[in-house]
């Protein structure tokens, strides 16, 4: 019975990670690679063992890992995909797509991406994974945070998200703190533990059963696993489902402004990266198609947010679900919300109407007693 239930085991881990295909092409492709187009804040890549601060027109290739801090960073695949890492996070890239390479594997130590893919092919993959999961994309835009010792939550905007527990297969070597009851609810659970997120929608995860995966990525392969600890974690019926949510209006501007330039830009700044090349480095260009993308998106952010009429502070409140004050360096004082906030550019939407505001017309932001600074006091 333990050999067949082993053999189940092997076949059920080998069926997810086939589905998603973890590094299954390493071939070697020099167009494999995303380029850094937008950051703001400290951020770090640690490329081949050494770390250098992000610029813009940076490539990251596969095996490169992105940490920030107060910071965000927006790159651009080879492929087109556009992905947004946020504050405090670390961020891994096992594998990015190339012209010859179908993947693009990203691997979340800890953080928040927010993602907008393109249509993929047959054969093609975007996943998103954690310790203890993985999101397999096609076509979306949506969220993926993870704090640490929490569960992680997904939340889709766009497109659809199946997501799975993942383990390794040293799963089959804890049978001995299992009872064989246990063992075979475990195996059910996590063969039968996918969801598919659709707009709207966001992930719900059973803490034990995302604990025990945890654990047993962590721990088998240095056998420091012990019974006890997982005899602390039986409640294993149930492990991922999902619920409806809301797509706040500040959620929406912000997907709106993760904007893609051309990817002519984005090959040539590849191909300058290759050994050897002689073409020219293209950041000039990238920084000017980015830029113009981004005021496009803000400008239709502010259309959109004067669309919608809201004139007093119980309006505002009840839409945007926060009432801030925006004081300005010039002594005004505005009533209403920060709608979105991409580098230097602020979107109020005030009672008094929808403002762009630059970081330096900005004295702070507060929220009940909350401040945000943004230029110090001369």
């Amino acid at each position: 019975m333990k050999t067949i239930v082993t053999l189940f085991a092997i076949l059920l881990i080998t069926f997810h990670c086939s589905r998603f295909q973890f590094g299954s092409n390493q071939t070697k492709d020099e167009t494999a690679g995303a380029v850094v187009t937008f950051f703001q804040g400290n951020i770090t890549i640690s490329s081949q063992g050494k770390e250098s601060k992000a610029k813009i027109g940076d490539v990251v290739r596969p095996g490169d890992r992105i940490v920030t801090k107060l910071g965000r960073v927006d790159l651009q695949t080879y492929r087109g995909e556009i992905i947004r890492i946020k504050d405090n996070s670390d961020i891994l890239f096992r594998d990015i797509a190339g012209e010859n390479r179908p993947n693009t594997d990203i691997h979340m130590i800890a953080g928040n991406l927010l993602v907008k893919s393109v249509k993929l092919k047959s054969g093609q993959n975007l996943s998103v994974t954690s310790p203890t999961m993985v999101a397999g994309v096609r076509g979306t835009v949506f969220s993926f945070e993870l704090d640490q010792g929490s569960v992680p939550k997904v939340k889709v905007y766009e497109g659809a998200v199946s997501v799975a527990f993942k383990t390794s297969p040293k799963l089959v070597e804890i049978n001995e703190g299992l009872s064989a009851e246990n063992y075979n609810r475990l195996v059910k659970t996590l063969e039968e533990n996918e969801v598919v997120l659709e707009p709207g929608e966001r992930l719900e995860v059973n803490p034990n059963l995302n604990e025990l995966v945890y654990l047993i990525n962590a721990k088998v392969p240095a056998k420091a696993l012990t019974n006890e600890q997982i005899s602390g974690l039986i409640d294993i019926d149930s492990g991922l489902s999902k619920s409806q949510t809301v797509i706040t209006p500040q959620e929406k501007a912000e997907a709106e402004t993760l904007v893609s330039i051309t990817s002519e830009t984005i090959h040539k700044q590849i191909e300058s990266k290759k050994e050897n090349s002689t073409e020219k480095t293209e950041v000039g260009t990238i920084e000017q198609e980015h830029e113009a993308k981004r005021m496009e998106a803000l400008n239709q952010i502010v259309k959109e947010a004067e669309k919608t009429g809201l004139d007093n502070e119980e309006e505002i409140h009840n839409h945007y679900s926060i009432l801030e004050t925006i004081h300005k360096t010039n002594g005004d004082v505005l009533s209403g919300a920060v709608v979105a906030q991409l580098g230097d550019i602020f979107i109020v939407h005030s009672t008094k109407g929808v403002y762009q505001l630059s970081v330096d017309d900005i004295e702070y932001v507060e929220y009940k007693n909350f401040k945000v600074k943004t230029r110090a006091k001369k």
